[in-house]
């Protein structure tokens, strides 16, 4: 990297509505001053929208960002430093489809976009346009920096490195681990260090320290008592019988899991369920897209007010590109290839760990290894993703089958067969090349 001058940031993905947030953070952050950021969809429109309303953004706030919208990705990448990667093939369509006919077949979840036929379809989806443009940076910015937003995290990841020679980073949810430890302890979040291991949305807190100390046990119990019934239910069951707190979120570390979502009472009084919510309203999700993309097209036009005010962001992917840049040194939760981080899953898995971004890029730090009660679980996990990289990789239904075989939700062989031939029916239109 070239740091005699301010960094190209690419952003790939950019026309979503969500992005704007991440503009915004990117445009008002001072360590990031002079930067150039290329924004890149396939949605012209979208685009259009997102790079008048970045330049608006830029110069109200009188900042030396530039903003661009390329005619080309070749362009944009030419020279890049960072590629930030955020990108969705079918948008919301796609994503009910990925939870309504799963469900047909028996299977349910919250994100649908991780595990089951879901977190499958979305990775067939999303893993050969990703691969496309890792084949780019290699040829136009191989030393760049990709930090990769998109699910499913671990599948996602782990093919880009099995096909491309590039640095992959993943950034999710994990980031929040210790504010959420905080908020809970009633303390503040720069007291708290988690440390972690796992994939991403299902990672274990191996140990949690406050102030440098142990605080494991202390807060394992707190949460029984917090939360003995309600939303972190599934959480508090697992930990009692594993001995080890899962993280981030109840409701994600439900999904890895076939006990908790679905209509299937399990024996419990009514009153008792879990307290998941049975589906996301995308009829909604889809109007909410219109107004947003609209309220964003006026705002770029200046015909109304910007939505965000400029602040210095703690948005992970920018504090580890920052730290990068400029020589910091800051510590992130992140996805990354394993390489003996956590001892006792293999070395070519990918795993979410604590990292350190400093100049020399990413490291991972070691953590030792999972507990015995819960390593099959994971390593189970890491061979759907390595099915999952596989058959995305060589476009395979049949590899297809094999990982969502060895998904713990699936307990029908008929109802996998059929759940796979449907989904490839429906969305052969963003399935090109599977066989």
């Amino acid at each position: 990297m070239n740091r005699s001058r301010p960094p190209k940031i690419v952003v790939i993905g950019a026309a979503s509505s969500s992005f704007s947030g991440l503009l915004a953070d990117l445009i008002s952050s001072d360590a990031l001053a002079g930067a150039e950021l290329a924004l890149v969809d396939i949605d012209t429109e979208g685009l259009e929208i997102m790079a008048a309303l970045g330049k608006r953004m830029a110069r109200e706030w009188k900042r030396t960002t530039t903003v661009t919208a390329p005619a080309n990705r070749d362009e944009a990448l030419r020279g890049a430093d960072f590629i930030i990667t955020t990108i969705s093939v079918g948008g919301v369509a796609t994503w009910r489809q990925d939870e309504d006919i799963p469900a047909k077949h028996g299977y349910y979840g919250h994100s649908v976009d991780t595990v089951g036929p879901g977190g499958l379809f979305r990775g067939l989806r999303l893993i050969p346009p990703l691969l496309d443009v890792c084949h780019d940076i290699e040829r136009l910015c191989p030393d760049a920096w990709l930090i990769n937003y998109s699910n499913p995290m671990p599948g996602i990841c782990r093919a880009l490195r099995k096909a491309t020679r590039v640095n992959v980073v993943g950034l999710c949810t994990a980031g929040y681990l210790p504010g959420q430890v905080a908020k809970f302890l009633e303390i503040d979040q720069s007291r708290v260090e988690v440390i972690s291991a796992g994939v991403n949305h299902w990672v274990w807190a191996l140990k949690i320290l406050v102030d440098g100390k142990d605080y494991t046990c202390q807060y394992k119990e707190k949460m029984k008592t917090l939360h003995r019934k309600g939303w972190y239910l599934p959480a508090v069951e697992l930990m009692e019988i594993f001995d080890v707190w899962p993280m981030p979120g109840a409701n994600h570390v439900a999904e890895f899991f076939p006990y908790f979502y679905g209509p299937d009472t399990d024996g419990r009084d009514s009153l008792e369920k879990y307290p998941m919510r049975e589906g996301h309203d995308f009829d909604e999700r889809a109007k909410t897209v219109v107004t947003q993309r609209e309220t964003l097209r006026r705002q770029g036009a200046g015909l109304e007010p910007l939505g965000h005010k400029v602040e210095e962001s703690a948005d992970e992917a920018i504090r580890m590109l920052t730290s990068m840049w400029n020589g910091g040194r800051t510590r992130h939760y992140a996805n990354v290839q394993n390489d003996g981080l956590v001892s006792n899953l293999p070395d070519h898995v990918v795993v979410e760990v604590p990292v350190i971004a400093d100049s020399a890029g990413i490291r991972g730090v070691a953590v030792g290894p999972l507990p015995d009660s819960v390593v099959g679980l994971v390593q189970a996990r890491c061979a759907y993703y390595e099915l999952l990289a596989d058959a995305a990789i060589q476009r395979s239904k049949h590899l297809a089958l094999q990982c969502l075989m060895n998904d713990n939700l699936t307990t029908s062989i008929p109802r996998a067969k059929a759940c796979l031939q449907e989904m490839f029916e429906v969305q052969a239109k963003w399935l090109p090349g599977y066989k």
